[in-house]
């Protein structure tokens, strides 16, 4: 009996003990558990993540695309030496319009750690955790370009090689056999360069060859891959580029018939019969059906000689050439054009801030979107966000202008078309010109834009003191100009009736205050007459009735521009909002 008591306090004892161990693993598992989730679920950059000499650790993708685009404010102009064997190019990364790409660089240090098996992702955030990981930053570049500094080293390549060649002409099969070599993929040496450009200011980037071993010709691979059914040419839209994917026709043949004809043909063009199938839509004809009309277009003119504000006005125009919407997108002006820093390629330029003129970066921009404004209009398509400048501007009719600000005033519009529509944009000789194709879909149908003077707005005399000139010496600093209103109106025909008129936008610009200084130091001279003025009298009647019509020498060259009436303003012609608009 007492053995079994003792026996029972022992099981029970070690009953105890074992429910003890298995709470204290089950809690030990949960919390592991809930600490390798939480590891894995986090949602910023991981700790010891840095970009260049930047940390961007513990950084949301938002928090660090800011710090980045922040930090990386150098422009991209130094030189980087392409090198092959004994053939060099430099290439100039101003010239390629390089700019750090803030998406690209910021995605590649969010995926540290994301990638591969649980036990792989823990053993990565811990590694860097301990040993900082430092990711290039990319850059962005005109590509088209950079391929053809790449394509003329590659093509001065003599050890390239060819892989065998397969064409289908209407019924025959030609197999042209490879030769053996090396060569230079141009895409990924391309793709190397951007990855490693920033740090390679004033160095090289070495081209590095492949080895081309070409396959024999086979029926049953070729079959493989080049028979089947025809497929139609499609598209697809992406970073609102247009993207053709060719037509391929479809091909049939007998495979030992073919492998027979290879077997028997020692040259090195094959031709064999083959029942070739055409597409029903061929990448010619998508091409034709994509952009076939010119929906409407807009031109304006600006100051060649002003160098850098042309320079803005061109490199503006160039981002949203080319641009495509599919039907229902909506275009983004400050997106597209993205920020107006000197990395990117702006120049300092006038810009109005507040009623005053001051040297800003990317001035002259606010001509192309309102370029823009006026051929999206005049291309039917709707307004989705539009303001206009706080002052008047001269290369738009008042009322038709669209100024831009980045980060606080966007100019947006959408597709509302069926179809996809390009913009087409180019500035050039003083001529900033904007066109919108795509499918006309009421051939009948014309736009055209009218405005209508509705209010004016005095303009006041301020006076600052100036102890430094003489009493009675009056100076101007700024002309004033009186404020203005206007509404401007959508105009829709058919057949060239009118058949709607609907109010598009309202638009007040502000009066400028005539800014004089005046002196006030005593005049030692009891005699001494007071300095002559250039101010107007202060007593001058304002306007505060519809003057005399006015037409703004640079409308454009759309003929449905209708005179309107305007107060003429004595402002430079330089755009001008809320704030900092340039």
């Amino acid at each position: 009996m007492k053995r079994m008591k003792d026996f029972m306090k022992l099981h029970k004892k070690s009953v105890i003990i074992t429910s003890i161990i298995l709470c204290t693993v089950v809690l030990l598992g949960i919390t592991v558990t809930i600490a390798t989730a939480s590891t894995l679920n986090h949602n910023k950059i991981y700790e010891g993540v840095l970009i260049d000499d930047l940390d961007v650790s513990n950084l949301t993708v938002e928090e660090a695309s800011a710090k980045v685009l922040e930090h990386f404010t150098e422009a991209l102009d130094y030189a980087i030496l392409l090198k092959y064997e004994n053939v060099e190019k430099e290439i100039n990364l101003s010239d390629l319009l390089a700019e750090i790409d803030v998406k690209a660089t910021v995605q590649n240090a969010y995926k540290v750690g994301r990638d591969g098996s649980i036990i792989d992702r823990l053993k990565m955030v811990y590694d860097i955790k301990k040993n900082t990981l430092v990711i290039n930053p990319l850059i962005l570049c005109d590509d088209a370009l950079l391929e053809s500094y790449f394509k003329e080293i590659a093509d001065q390549f003599d050890h390239a090689g060819q892989e065998m060649q397969l064409a289908v002409t209407d019924n025959e099969l030609v197999i042209t056999r490879g030769i053996p070599g090396s060569y230079i993929d141009i895409f990924v040496a391309m793709q190397k360069f951007k990855e490693s450009a920033y740090r390679l200011k004033n160095g090289s980037f070495i081209l590095e060859a492949k080895e081309l071993i070409p396959a024999e010709p086979n029926a049953k691979d070729i079959h493989d891959k080049i028979s089947g059914d025809p497929v139609d040419a499609s598209y697809k839209i992406e970073n609102h580029r247009l993207i053709i994917i060719d037509d391929k026709p479809g091909v049939s043949f007998d495979i030992d018939a073919v492998q027979s004809v290879i077997d028997q043909t020692p040259g090195d063009v094959i031709t064999v019969p083959v029942t070739v199938t055409q597409a029903n839509i061929t990448t010619e004809k998508l091409q034709a059906q994509l952009f076939p009309d010119l929906l409407g277009t807009y031109s304006t003119r600006y100051n060649a000689g002003d160098v850098s504000r042309s320079h803005n006005v061109s490199l503006a125009s160039q981002k949203i050439n080319e641009v495509v919407l599919a039907p229902g997108e909506v275009f983004s002006y400050n997106d597209i054009v993205g920020p107006r820093t000197v990395a990117r390629g702006f120049k300092i330029a006038n810009v109005y801030v507040g009623n005053k003129v001051e040297p800003g970066i990317g001035g002259g921009i606010c001509q192309v979107s309102s370029t823009l404004f006026n051929a999206v209009v005049l291309s039917d398509l709707d307004i989705v966000f539009r303001t206009n400048h706080s002052l008047p501007v001269t290369y738009v009719p008042l009322g038709r202008d669209a100024t831009v600000s980045y980060g606080s005033i966007d100019f947006k519009f959408k597709n509302s078309t069926n179809h996809p529509i390009k913009i087409v944009a180019s500035a050039s000789g003083g001529t900033n010109k904007i066109s919108i194709y795509g499918v006309k879909e009421n051939k009948a149908r014309t736009i055209e834009i009218t405005t209508e003077f509705t209010g004016s707005y005095a303009s006041r005399v301020v006076q600052k003191e100036d102890p430094t000139l003489p009493v009675g010496t009056v100076k101007v600093e700024q002309n004033g100009s009186a404020g203005s209103s206007y509404n401007t109106y959508k105009v829709t025909k058919e057949n060239g009736s009118v058949v709607k008129t609907e109010l598009l936008t309202k638009s007040k610009y502000v009066a400028s205050d005539c800014i004089e200084i005046v002196g006030t130091m005593p005049v030692e001279d009891p005699e001494a007459q007071p300095q002559e003025t250039n101010a107007p009298p202060v007593d001058a009647p304002q306007a505060t009735q519809e003057p005399s019509p006015v037409i703004p020498p640079d409308a454009g060259s759309d003929p449905s521009i209708v005179p309107t009436s305007a107060p003429k303003p004595t402002i430079p012609p330089i755009e001008i909002g809320a704030p900092n608009a340039q």
